[in-house]
């Protein structure tokens, strides 16, 4: 890039330079050198949130490196590396750290991350083909969407709440133990197959647009899930499947021509539409007295 654009988020105002909240423009910045060293002010604020977007990261690290290098920032809360062009990830050793951003950039792999408090991690919109068993034991938050990913497995992650792995080009899954994973979100991808996943509290579960020519056996066993889409597949038949509080149920755009006995007390919401349903089908599914039904 031909100039810098550093953004200072507008934290703790009463404690920074007004200029603080302005936007600066440079070809070579030294942060240390424009705010002062010795200013105690800045560097309290520098220690809990940086936002460096459209900034070229080897002149930041350097900027910084000089007097009070990004290591050195133990209390750092968020870390935004967003908009960088990286293609490598700087070596980061921040135990306070709790939201960490890389998406729009150029990655092509991760590093093992020495990050245990890390809660929330930001990759969308780079250039990953495979993903590291991350060892990043109290991580909720994992957006991996929009890169190049062409299977997952040996994923560990103890806490996580919510992985977003849409806009990849999947066609496996396997060997992922997340007990807590409440939201998976896995459209537009190629999948077709899947093994050993251990997701018991998964309550939204998002398929549409892949290839799959069946439901995977393990959505179909998922008590806590409240949403299911697989809508834009290739489904035929639909099996009789468990899910005693599914509220919301998407299959449209498929190749289905029969429903099963539905045994869902709590759905409210059936979409049906772009099949090729039968009408004693159709009229089954009316049946059903669901609030709102889509053929």
């Amino acid at each position: 890039m031909n100039s810098l654009f550093l953004k200072i988020k507008n934290y703790q105002k009463m404690l920074l330079p007004e200029f603080c909240e302005e936007l600066f423009y440079s070809k070579n910045i030294n942060l240390f050198e424009f705010f002062g060293e010795d200013n105690p002010n800045f560097k309290n604020y520098l220690e809990k949130v940086i936002d460096c977007s459209f900034l070229s990261t080897e002149k930041w690290l350097k900027g910084l490196d000089k007097n009070y290098t990004i290591q050195q920032l133990k209390n750092l809360q968020e870390l935004s590396l967003s908009y960088n062009e990286l293609t490598s990830i700087p070596d980061l050793n921040l135990p306070n750290l709790r939201i960490l951003s890389l998406s729009y950039n150029e990655l092509t792999s991760i590093p093992d991350l020495n990050l245990p408090n890390l809660k929330r991690l930001d990759l969308y919109t780079n250039q990953l083909t495979s993903i590291p068993n991350l060892n990043l034991p109290n991580l909720e938050y994992l957006d991996l969407s929009q890169n190049q990913l062409t299977s997952l497995q040996n994923f560990n992650l103890p806490n996580l709440e919510y992985l977003d792995l849409s806009h990849n080009q999947l066609t496996s899954f396997q060997n992922l133990n997340l007990p807590n994973l409440k939201r998976l979100d896995l459209f537009h991808n190629q999948l077709t197959s899947f093994s050993n996943l251990n997701l018991p509290n998964l309550q939204r579960l998002c398929f549409w647009n892949n290839q799959l020519t069946f439901i995977p056996e393990f959505a179909l066993n998922l008590p806590n899930l409240e949403y299911l889409s697989l809508s834009n597949n290739k489904l035929t038949s639909i099996p009789n499947f468990n899910l005693p509080n599914l509220k919301i149920l998407s299959f449209s755009y498929n190749q289905l021509t029969s429903i099963p006995n539905l045994n869902l007390p709590n759905l409210k919401q059936l979409f049906l539409y772009n099949n090729q349903l039968t009408e004693q089908s159709k009229e089954y599914i009316k049946s059903l007295n669901i609030k709102s039904l889509y053929l």
